[in-house]
């Protein structure tokens, strides 16, 4: 009997990988993704597909509706592909049926790989070089106390990626080198929690893969960053390399002390120069270069997919056969990267240099037709890819291109003239990103409209941001008051999916991210971007731009826009029903 599998993700890299790997083994393959608009939705391997996420749902309403879906389905096993699905899976494994397999790290490696504190510690007793660092709240500290520490360049790590009780937030690990970055990472940070603060490391990141069972490492696969983000982060291009003996022995011993069960990514750092290396930290999971080791030989998800069920046989030694100086490539993430470094260049550097730097780095595009793997292309599979360049090119030039030469203001008005006309029960919600400044100055304006003709309509206001209960900046207040519309009043609501009628919302947007987060995350029908709007008397717009932080001038700009805007598309609704 066929069996059935859940994945649990979004990307073109491991999830799309994980896909397909499983898929080509002759697993029925669904998937859970917390983005409607990803392009690994297109894989010919993904059965039914399902959406939740932590922007839309809550934590508990998340886990509700995942094991809901297992029972009914009953999913021979769940491969999550990131924490924010290890973390639920791990704290709720009794709530899950017992013959579902989950493919989550054992408890050795929870408690002491995902927590980067721990991790140096452990490396450290099993004599593993690391960074010197240590723990610090970092809110009060200033840019000169820490590089006495650590040096004029230094790390700023959270302990922990994803923290269990905040899945939605992603939390980053950031390079510092001045006063106004460090100003900038510590805006939202609360002063008692605590950081890892390390000396910077020069090198090159390396990784090593592996799959390991009871302790014992089973598969050992290596790589290096051909483009090192100047930021950190992930790499957008890797090339296969044989393993490090050193490194290769540091995962074993960490593995052996965990008794590592399950798949993972240890990252390394090497100077080239001196030989010297550090282990940075631990993805006890699939990760972000699995497509590179597929294509050069080693199926960690199926290995791992035959482990679960019983068909793995283990391996007395690791191995480390694979296909060394194979490349891949996360295209559109490479495409972003490039133009980024090259525009550092040409600010930092001489423009012979940036354009040399350039020149080399899109030669490197020719080993496509050799050696090189692109995440999201497999010639068996080639929609995903497909989808991947639409959207790039949608989300750069082509819609460059049809912002500056098409004009959606009449057929937007004409949309929702229409959709005004036929509704009987008429519910509009207003949605910005943190609910304090845009979307409840548009809610109160068209409210105050209503009013005046006695229209019961349902106005409300939300915002992405769940951090609830906030109050308006003082600039909206008194920009607002300035115009007879209070918000003194006003508190933040978060959105959540079950606040909106598919069917039924009419919802309003105000700029392009708003839009890709309304369109990713949720389910909704009727969707207008305020800014077409706006009267052609104030410009042609695309967006009216978020003014959080810019002053006065920006808010009342703002505010503008939108009153304008709302009252266009009122007026224009009692002209058609008069």
């Amino acid at each position: 009997m066929t069996k059935k599998v859940l994945v649990l993700g979004e990307d073109t890299r491991s999830f799309l990988t994980v896909i397909r790997s499983l898929g080509k083994q002759g697993y029925l393959v669904d998937v859970v993704c917390y983005d409607k608009k990803s392009p690994s939705l297109h894989s010919k391997y993904v059965n039914r597909a399902h959406f939740l996420n932590y922007q839309a749902y809550s934590q508990t309403e998340w886990l509700s509706c995942l094991l809901e879906l297992v029972y009914q389905e009953n999913y021979d096993a769940l491969f999550p592909c990131d924490e924010r699905a290890i973390f639920p899976l791990y704290e709720n494994q009794s709530s899950f049926p017992p013959s579902c397999q989950l493919a989550i790290p054992n408890q050795e490696v929870i408690e002491n790989l995902f927590d980067k504190e721990k991790t140096k510690k452990i490396a450290i007793k099993c004599e593993i070089p690391v960074a010197r660092g240590e723990i610090l709240t970092i809110k009060d500290k200033s840019y000169g106390e820490l590089a006495a520490l650590f040096g004029n360049k230094f790390v700023v790590k959270p302990t922990l990626s994803f923290k269990s009780e905040t899945l939605s937030t992603r939390q980053k690990v950031e390079i510092v080198e001045n006063d106004e970055q460090l100003r900038a990472y510590t805006k939202h940070v609360h002063e008692r929690d605590e950081y890892l603060i390390e000396e910077y490391f020069t090198g090159v990141g390396e990784g090593v893969s592996l799959f390991a069972v009871d302790g014992k490492v089973q598969h050992l696969f290596a790589h290096t960053r051909v483009n090192e983000p100047r930021a950190g982060g992930g790499s957008s291009y890797r090339k296969a390399i044989p393993v490090d003996a050193g490194m290769g022995e540091a995962c074993i011993k960490l593995c052996e002390a965990t008794r590592f069960t399950g798949v993972g990514m240890f990252e390394f750092k090497k100077n080239r120069t001196t030989g010297l290396w550090i282990l940075i930290e631990v993805n006890a999971r699939f990760w972000g270069s699995l497509p590179l080791a597929v294509f050069a030989g080693i199926d960690f998800p199926a290995d791992y997919a035959k482990y679960l069920f019983n068909e793995f046989s283990p391996h007395s030694l690791p191995n480390k056969q694979y296909k060394v100086n194979a490349y891949a490539r996360s295209l559109s993430n490479d495409i972003y990267d490039l133009k980024a470094e090259f525009e550092y260049d040409l600010k930092h550097q001489s423009t012979f240099y940036a354009l040399g730097r350039l020149s080399k780095r899109i030669l490197s595009f020719f080993r496509i037709f050799h050696n090189e793997q692109i995440d999201s292309y497999d010639k068996l599979d080639p929609a995903p890819f497909k989808h991947e360049v639409k959207q790039f090119w949608q989300a750069t030039i082509g819609g460059k291109f049809k912002q500056k030469f098409t004009d959606p203001s009449d057929a937007e008005m004409q949309r929702l003239m229409r959709l005004l006309h036929i509704k009987n029960d008429i519910s509009i919600k207003f949605i910005c990103y943190g609910n304090i400044m845009r979307s409840p100055m548009a809610a109160k304006t068209l409210s105050i409209l209503a009013s005046e003709v006695d229209l019961t309509w349902a106005i409300d206001s939300y915002g992405f941001h769940q951090n609830q209960q906030r109050k308006s900046p003082d600039e909206c207040v008194m920009g607002a008051k300035n115009i007879g519309v209070c918000l003194t009043e006003h508190r933040s609501k978060w959105l959540p999916q079950h606040e909106i009628d598919p069917e039924h919302d009419i919802i309003f947007i105000f700029d392009d991210k708003n839009m890709s987060q309304i369109e990713s995350f949720y389910d909704c029908k009727y969707l207008f971007n305020l800014a077409h709007f706006v009267p052609r008397g104030l410009g042609k717009h695309n967006e009216i731009a978020d003014p959080y932080g810019n002053g006065d001038e920006a808010v009342k700009y703002c505010y503008l826009l939108i009153v304008e805007a709302v009252k266009n598309f009122f007026e224009s609704h009692l002209k058609n029903n008069s």
